[in-house]
């Protein structure tokens, strides 16, 4: 009697541990899902808005170039040459994420570092700087030369 009792007992006790196995694995699912629809979000805000500013960077310094070729030189081929290089990079990186993002839902990775995508948007928001002080320069230098242009008319 005490042997089956033994072995009655170790059989509830290994059914208790296969049970808390698969609720660790269903609850390491259900965290990988979040977290994989939580980063998901954040790269496609990110994606979004490197796109988005780029694209209307790019227009504010073509258009600044072709009103005032001699931007040009005080730095706007600068911004234009790293604005496209910061796009291409950009992409890179979200593609890299998004692979790291299938690995984490599928539960390959735990951990994902969005380093690369940030300072692609702290890039961007240097050169959305820089080029606004051109923007300003140009501004203060119209309005300090209007008047002359006004006598000469």
């Amino acid at each position: 009697m005490e042997r089956y009792v033994r072995k009655y007992g170790d059989a509830v006790f290994i059914n208790e541990l296969l049970k808390n196995s698969e609720q660790h694995i269903s609850t390491m699912q259900q965290f990988n899902a979040s977290v994989y629809e939580t980063l998901t979000k954040v790269v496609d805000s990110a994606e979004g808005y490197l796109k988005g500013e780029g694209r209307r960077l790019a227009e504010v310094v073509e258009r600044l170039s072709t009103r005032v070729p001699e931007m040009e030189e005080l730095g706007l081929r600068e911004i234009r040459e790293r604005l496209e290089t910061l796009l291409r990079e950009s992409e890179i990186v979200i593609e890299k994420l998004r692979a790291r993002l299938e690995d984490v839902k599928e539960g390959r990775a735990a951990h994902l570092t969005l380093d690369e995508l940030f300072d692609s948007v702290k890039e961007l928001n240097d050169l959305w700087d820089t080029a606004m002080r051109l923007v300003n320069f140009y501004k203060r230098l119209y309005s300090d030369l209007s008047p002359l242009f006004l006598i000469t008319a």
